[in-house]
């Protein structure tokens, strides 16, 4: 039995509780799903359970959690860990060892297992995870999705009773996330293992879940079903709301509920104009045949694009398919071959410091990006580095258009991950780049945070800039992007109409692509409220 009383918590430096009497009740055995947007303490809550709050991370806490018989507030991370793991949303801060098998192995190693049941062990999770070509490879080499999936196995090799995952699949392609889930559930239901996630793609979760919580405004708690937490909410999955829109009674979370609809006739959806870049807008980047090796492998292989002035672009594939190196190697940061050009001019010989000059890029782990004490000091940061100046009163109306001008004085590792996420992009971006090259962008955000950054995407569309994501988040690419590239094996295998991208791929179509197949249909506004 996990419970918790009268909980509450605010870290270090902060004047206000980010919990604050929370009384909860996890049933054995049970798949319970936290939600609730960036910064309501969905994070806080899981490192509350597992000790790390705060034996390491200090604070004011207060109320009593028992987790099977232990009291983490108490007892601390040490002791917990021997019936609670939990995986981060950054997983590069768990690893230890440089290679993937030492790294899964390393807990068996400190419970003493023997050698020939640890080796079976790592080779069951490796295969279960679908990762046992990484077996022997460097931590250091593997994508950022394989790494969450090393993360995963390393924590999931030692069969905890309570296993706390945060943002488990914000870095997976869909098809690497479902089989991730399935293998949750699977080792759930076999061992009785508890589950704890929290996640913001609910879409990807819902089938799978016992219970809800929602953590909303002014610390308000409501635990429940999915059935009774997930219609009443604005957080919610694309089949909700085209159910909402269809006036359907009881609303269906899953695909499998959802009602069979007779469309009659083929329907196609409309292209909005936003959805179509003129032949008339000027080409503004373009790649042609670069190529990258990383130790003697060749991950990219003549890929070529074109960027135009004023277009999003979002680049869609599995993971370790090259995503992450097309961006590096499109910066310097890493040797390739071939051509680069900006604004018609050959800049393939040009250093990362001279292209960021008219280039911004935010990274998969926005940490790695933030030293200061605060927000602002972020800013003027870059604003230095770039020979440039702005009042404190111009960073702070800056900072509007990210939601974080009320905390422009925060230090910025101690805010939400999705609060991170958009402090390192007003930082990559204070000093008005034309390009904008964004990895993951969506990672830790909800779905008001995802909407609010597409807004913030089209805003600078509109002003003539171009942006290049890279995404695992297809609901989020087939909102925002104007053209949709897939790359498979460093390859470029298709560049086009996003309608395309997210219908004929299987890999890559959205919920309402599979709900409404044949129809051209990618988002819920695509279909028709009367049929």
């Amino acid at each position: 039995m996990i419970k918790i009383s009268n909980l509450s918590y605010k870290y270090p430096r902060s004047e206000e509780f980010i919990l604050k009497n929370i009384s909860l009740t996890f049933n054995p055995g049970s798949l319970t799903l936290v939600i609730g947007s960036s910064g309501s303490g969905k994070s806080t809550l899981l490192r509350c359970i597992n000790g790390l709050i705060p034996h390491f991370s200090g604070g004011k806490i207060a109320g009593q959690i028992e987790v099977f018989g232990l009291a983490p507030i108490n007892q601390g991370v040490d002791e917990m860990a021997k019936k609670v793991g939990m995986v981060f949303q950054e997983p590069e801060t768990q690893f230890v060892f440089d290679v993937v098998e030492d790294e899964i192995a390393f807990t068996l190693e400190n419970q003493g297992m023997d050698r020939n049941a640890m080796h079976d062990r790592v080779s069951s999770i490796l295969e279960n995870l679908d990762i046992p070509h990484l077996r022997t490879k460097k931590i250091r080499e593997l994508s950022g999705g394989e790494k969450q999936k090393v993360a995963i196995a390393s924590v999931m090799v030692a069969q905890p009773d309570l296993l706390l995952l945060d943002e488990p699949t914000s870095q997976l392609d869909p098809s690497a996330a479902d089989d991730v889930l399935k293998f949750i559930t699977t080792l759930k239901r076999k061992l009785k293992i508890t589950v704890i996630i929290s996640e913001h793609r609910l879409e990807r979760l819902l089938p799978f879940t016992d219970q809800v919580i929602y953590m909303g405004a002014d610390h308000k708690v409501e635990f429940g079903s999915p059935q009774e937490i997930i219609p009443t909410k604005d957080i919610a999955p694309p089949i909700v709301k085209i159910a909402r829109k269809l006036k359907l009674d009881p609303l269906p979370l899953i695909l499998e509920d959802f009602p069979a609809i007779n469309l009659g006739v083929n329907r196609e959806a409309e292209k909005s104009p936003g959805n179509i870049i003129s032949n008339q807008k000027r080409e503004l980047f373009s790649l042609k045949d670069l190529s990258t090796s990383i130790n003697g492998n060749k991950i990219l292989k003549d890929v070529s694009l074109n960027l135009h002035e004023g277009e999003i672009l979002a680049l869609v594939g599995k993971n370790g398919a090259g995503k992450t190196t097309l961006l590096r190697s499109i910066l310097g940061l890493l040797p390739s071959t071939g051509k680069k050009f900006f604004k018609g001019e050959d800049i393939s010989g040009y250093s990362s410091g001279d292209l960021l000059k008219n280039f911004a890029y935010l990274p998969q782990n926005p940490n790695d990006l933030l030293f200061a004490e605060s927000i602002l000091e972020e800013l003027q940061i870059t604003l230095r580095n770039f020979h440039l100046e702005k009042t404190e009163s111009e960073l702070i109306s800056f900072l509007r258009q990210f939601n974080l001008a009320d905390k422009s004085h925060r230090y910025p590792r101690n805010l939400s991950a999705g609060e991170i996420q958009r402090t390192a992009l007003a930082a990559v971006t204070i000093h008005d780049p034309s390009v904008i090259l964004l990895d993951e962008p969506t990672r830790g955000m909800d779905y008001i945070a995802k909407e609010n950054l597409a807004k913030l995407l089209r805003r600078w569309q509109n002003q003539g800039r171009t942006i290049f994501l890279i995404t695992q988040d297809v609901e989020f690419a087939a909102n925002v992007a104007d053209s949709t590239s897939v790359i498979d094996s460093g390859e470029i295998i298709f560049s086009g109409d996003p309608r395309i991208a997210f219908t004929q791929f299987p890999a890559f179509q959205t919920q309402t692509s599979r709900l409404f197949p044949n129809t051209g249909w990618i988002l819920p506004q695509d279909v028709p409220s009367n049929i």
